[in-house]
């Protein structure tokens, strides 16, 4: 498996390609990384990508590892974590409701925070918040 990586302090930071990001994470599970802190997205629009980490720790170590991975905004899918670590399809859900991420192999992809939503991803950079406002509710102020 072929990596960027660097380390500050005591977090190491890894930049994994789509293909071995499941990969590395069961090579931390495996290897005391039990604990997964977080998961989430950063849509860098203008690159037309979207940057797909996790955040995992091994206590006993006190270390930290950051797992990035880059995924076209046309194609948002990466495999779910959450057989590794259960708290990973909360994380999952967030990300999928908030990017329009898909984690693959995660069941509990539904309305989280947006039930009744029917605009586009609230997350992403390309989302005109101004045009929906408008668009849904005919709201004067939105016209500024």
């Amino acid at each position: 498996m072929s990596f960027e990586s660097r380390v500050k302090e005591n977090v190491n930071y890894l930049k994994v390609s789509r293909e071995h990001y499941i990969e590395a994470a069961e090579r931390l599970r495996r290897n005391g990384f039990r604990r997964l802190l977080t998961i989430s997205a950063v849509d860098w629009v203008r690159r037309g990508v979207f940057e797909v980490y996790f955040l995992v720790s091994d206590p006993d170590k006190s270390l930290y590892v950051k797992v990035s991975t880059e995924i076209p905004c046309d194609e948002p899918e990466v495999p779910s974590l959450s057989k590794l670590w259960p708290n990973a399809a909360m994380h999952e859900r967030e990300t999928w409701e908030l990017f329009g991420i898909n984690f693959v192999g995660n069941d509990s992809l539904k309305p989280l925070f947006l039930e009744g939503w029917d605009g586009p991803s609230p997350f992403r950079k390309d989302f005109n918040w101004r045009e929906y406002v408008k668009r849904v509710y005919k709201l004067p102020q939105a016209e500024k």
